[in-house]
């Protein structure tokens, strides 16, 4: 029985020396590719290379300033008159889901897939490129900066 137990332990051995990955420490990167080295920039995006850092009170806000707070800014159950305010969300919730800037209501109501009607309700749509320039402030954290 002694040797029986001492065979067995010696194939245990051999099995667990002889797998080349087992022990080994398995990696993902951001984009969930193992041990790949894809890093997260500055600006909190996966694979970013920090040209695309977007700012809010420079770029952002003015976007709203001019085009959303005629009805976003004392009425409408949003108020987009500051950053504070944007990220208190509205009366259907928060607008804004950090780094995830397709899933954001505010973006499904810029995009006009969003319930309800395409904003900014009165006049027409903001520019593509606008609508993209806030999805990449959230994509990249929705940073107060």
């Amino acid at each position: 029985m002694r040797l029986f137990k001492l065979s067995l332990l010696g194939i245990f051995l051999i099995a667990f020396w002889s797998c080349s990955d087992l022990g080994d420490e398995v990696n993902e990167d951001c984009s969930g590719i193992q041990n790949g080295n894809t890093t997260v920039d500055e600006c909190d995006e996966c694979g970013g290379d920090n040209s695309t850092c977007v700012n809010y009170s420079t770029e952002i806000q003015p976007i709203f300033t001019n085009k959303c707070t005629t009805c976003h800014g004392s009425s409408g159950g949003l108020n987009l008159t500051s950053y504070s305010a944007l990220m208190n969300g509205g009366t259907s919730g928060n607008v804004v889901i950090s780094n995830n800037g397709p899933g954001s209501y505010i973006i499904k109501k810029l995009r006009g897939t969003g319930s309800g009607g395409q904003m900014p309700a009165s006049g027409c749509c903001l520019e593509d490129s606008e609508i993209q320039l806030i999805e990449t402030w959230i994509n990249e954290g929705a940073q107060d900066n």
